[in-house]
Formats: structure tokens, sequence, C-alpha cells
């Protein structure tokens, strides 16, 4: 109900009530209305400060819903990121490190609003550092072996990185 319908109504049955008790003289039937006028403001009052705590309490819930949201949502990616960093386990094979890889850094292109310096730093290492785009050479050439390192190099840091936001800040 509109506090001011609310306030009104009580306002028109208090007036009303303290006329009709109140003695014939003028000065009686005076009182009387200040009796009901006042009692309106005070129960008015009463009612719009009840409203404003109200109010409060359900912004102040609010805000601990989206604050325990965000906290589900970086426990989740911390898992996410751990249980992704496990998944790799060393080995030579570069389709395996590149996978691998190109697996980490599609975790962090999804979450690069909540990464984005990691995402960043990953993209300049993927691309110009481990030139993911550009494949091997012959098996047992400089070139395979060259891609080989750095496939190797590249899905360690990977695995670095993951572990590094997997343990970040305690929640």
């Amino acid at each position: 109900m509109n506090t001011y319908v609310l306030i009104g109504i009580i306002g028109s049955i208090s007036s009303v009530v303290s006329l009709l008790i109140a003695a014939p003289t003028v000065q009686s039937r005076v009182m009387h209305g200040i009796y009901g006028f006042l009692l309106t403001v005070i129960v008015g009052s009463a009612f719009l400060h009840n409203q404003t705590v109200l109010l409060e309490l359900e912004s102040a819930k609010n805000s601990s819903g989206e604050l325990q949201k965000q906290i589900d949502r970086l426990n989740s990616l911390k898992s996410g990121a751990e249980n992704l960093a496990e998944s790799y386990f060393a080995t030579s094979d570069i389709g395996r490190n590149r996978g691998f890889i190109l697996s980490s850094f599609a975790f962090l292109e999804k979450n690069k609003d909540t990464f984005p310096e990691s995402y960043a730093i990953a993209k300049q290492l993927i691309i110009d550092g481990l030139k993911i785009t550009n494949s091997a050479g012959k098996y047992g050439s400089d070139g395979y072996e060259d891609e080989k390192k750095r496939m190797d190099d590249g899905a360690e840091a990977m695995r670095a990185l993951l572990r590094g936001i997997s343990v970040g800040p305690k929640t």
C-alpha cells in the first residue's frame, strides 16, 4: 500500500474519532483535533522510518547476494584453472603440448574480463614467442626440434599460469 494513502487513512480515522469523543466545548474539540494530528504525524513518521530501514536492508541483502555471486564465480574459475593445469602431463609430443597451450589460452580468452593482463601476456606469448601458428619442419630437422622446444616451454608456461590462477587470493 502507498505510504501516503496509509498515513491519510490513519489521520482521517484519528481525526474523526477525536471529534466524536470530544466534549461539546470548543476547547475540548481543538485539543482532540491536535491529538489526532499529532497521532497522524507520529504514526506516519514511524511508518516512513520503517519503510526506509526495510529498503536499506533489502539493498544490503542484494549487495551481499551480488558479492556472493562474485565469490562463487572466482571459486569456479580457480577450480577450472586447477583442473586444466592438472590435466597436463609433461610430454615432448608437439601436438599434445600445442593442444594444451590452446586449451589454456581458450580458458583465458573466455575469462579475459577477469584476467585481462594474463590474457594479453598469454596472447603475445602464443603469437610472438611460441609461434603457435607455425607448423613443424620434417621430423628430425632443426625446425622440428625448435618447435618441440617452444611447445614444451609454452606448455609449461601455460601450466604455471593456470596454477597461479588456481591458487590466487583466498576467498
